[in-house]
């Protein structure tokens, strides 16, 4: 997990300059991937001296978890997710995601991370990609108890086909893609994987 620091009593930290720090360290990694974020960097770009950073995040790698983890935040702040979601909860989830050019960027950016720094990934995966990869699973189980999916589908790869999909829309489709298009996108995908389920409206979606 993130490494926090404890602050010792004193006068509050200032929000502007962590607004501006974890702005920075997004912009950075959306321009030139984890590779091209350093502290310096940061500080220089967010206009604050590095000790401002060095106080808030004890590593580089700390800074953009904490950056990409609050960008997911904001950009699902409008939507109030049910604790179980349904299906359609997670086509409005993704294609809400999928339809904000800098949230693209960025996540196309982060698929070397795996592989290029592992530590990194490990840590990511533990704040953001593993309870959503745990939603999704347990979405997929309830739509199998619900006879949304066959009884004998393969869980597994239908989880591992739909975290597919989302990779083939973001290598493959504009970044300026609608909402619209981009959940009707998604409608097709969980029909094709084998959800029983419709589309709202669907007669008026683009298929």
């Amino acid at each position: 997990m993130l490494n926090e620091q404890v602050r010792a009593p004193g006068r509050p930290r200032d929000v502007g300059a962590d607004t501006a720090v974890l702005t920075a360290a997004l912009d950075l990694v959306a321009e030139a991937g984890v590779d091209g974020v350093s502290i310096e960097q940061v500080a220089k770009r967010a206009g604050v001296a590095r000790t401002t950073v060095y106080r808030r995040y004890a590593t580089r790698d700390d800074l953009v978890i904490a950056a990409l983890v609050a960008n997911e935040a904001a950009v699902l702040v409008t939507f109030q997710i049910p604790e179980r979601p349904s299906p359609a909860d997670l086509v409005a989830t993704w294609s809400a995601g999928l339809s904000v050019p800098r949230a693209r960027r960025l996540l196309r950016r982060m698929m070397p991370v795996p592989r290029d720094h592992p530590e990194l990934w490990a840590a990511f995966r533990e704040a953001s990609v593993d309870p959503r990869d745990q939603s999704v699973h347990d979405l997929v189980v309830r739509a199998q108890e619900r006879g949304q999916l066959a009884a004998d589908a393969d869980l597994e790869m239908v989880q591992a086909l739909l975290t597919g999909a989302v990779a083939v829309h973001l290598t493959n489709y504009p970044d300026d893609t609608p909402a619209e298009e981009i959940a009707a996108y998604f409608w097709r995908v969980l029909r094709t994987v084998g959800f029983r389920v419709t589309a709202p409206n669907h007669d008026h979606m683009r298929t």
